[in-house]
């Protein structure tokens, strides 16, 4: 789905990659320990992550592009890989800022190769991810989100009233029906079926969600009859599902409306919109 679209970002991701090294450089000690939005995460805590990431990411992408077996980038399993990846995070704290910066971007660049490799052909490969292996189509998003939200993760932790930057609103939405999809699939819920709009304004987008039983279905076709509409701006889509965003606040301020069969709607709600 919108796969030249997902392709089109690969250059944004470069771009936000650039731009977060620029400003995180320029960070003085009282901005490097300031806590983020996530609790107990200092703005260190969240580039150290970034930075791992980008290790883990190309990795991935790599494999799946070049017909390996997926595999951890460290570790033999889940278990190690996260044990490991936490151990690298700290290490890479305990480093001067410009050395660590020196690491994200080289592991950053490293990545970007890989991106930059990625064909028509390889979309659908699919590369490890310890919840379930990842189609390089949402590679490319699952980077630029992590960009775009721990960007504000840190930015918001000085000012209460950031947002998400407009190229980061404006590339992350093609993935964002994937990625709804993939936490439905992946939590524990009660069967139930029914037949969903969504429509993102600013930027605009509407795409179909089915679900039947605990799995659920997209699609970019919108026809026919639904039994619940959601709709909210291109910000909101990437905030709630990540719990950056409250359901109820989003509702109260009018980012998020829901019409139709309510009941319906909650049920399918209260799974992919996580509560921080």
């Amino acid at each position: 789905m919108w796969r030249d679209e997902c392709l089109a970002r690969v250059p944004l991701v470069k771009s936000e990659t650039e731009r977060l090294s620029s400003l995180w450089r320029a960070f003085g000690e009282e901005e490097w320990n300031r806590e983020t939005f996530c609790l107990g995460w200092t703005a260190a805590y969240a580039i150290s992550h970034v930075t791992t990431g980008g290790d883990f990411y190309g990795n991935s992408i790599r494999r799946a592009i070049d017909g390996l077996p997926s595999e951890p980038p460290y570790g033999k399993d889940a278990k190690e890989f996260w044990a490991i990846r936490k151990v690298k995070g700290e290490e890479l704290m305990a480093l001067p800022r410009g050395e660590m910066m020196d690491i994200y971007d080289a592991s950053s660049a490293k990545l970007q190769k890989e991106l930059e490799r990625i064909t028509a052909g390889d979309l659908d490969k699919l590369g490890y991810h310890p919840r379930g292996l990842n189609a390089v189509k949402a590679w490319i998003g699952m980077r630029l989100v992590e960009l775009v939200v721990h960007d504000w993760d840190v930015r918001q932790g000085g000012d209460s009233g950031s947002r998400v930057t407009p190229p980061g609103v404006e590339g992350m939405i093609v993935f964002i029906p994937g990625f709804v999809v993939r936490i439905f699939n992946m939590r524990d819920k009660q069967p139930f079926a029914g037949r969903f709009r969504f429509r993102s304004a600013d930027p605009d987008l509407e795409w179909t969600l089915e679900v039947e039983g605990e799995k659920a279905a997209v699609s970019p076709e919108v026809s026919g009859e639904y039994h619940a509409t959601i709709e909210a701006d291109g910000e909101a889509h990437l905030m709630l599902p990540y719990g950056r965003l409250n359901r109820e606040k989003a509702e109260a301020e009018g980012r998020l409306r829901v019409e139709g069969d309510l009941a319906l709607a909650d049920k399918l709600l209260e799974i992919i919109y996580t509560k921080y």
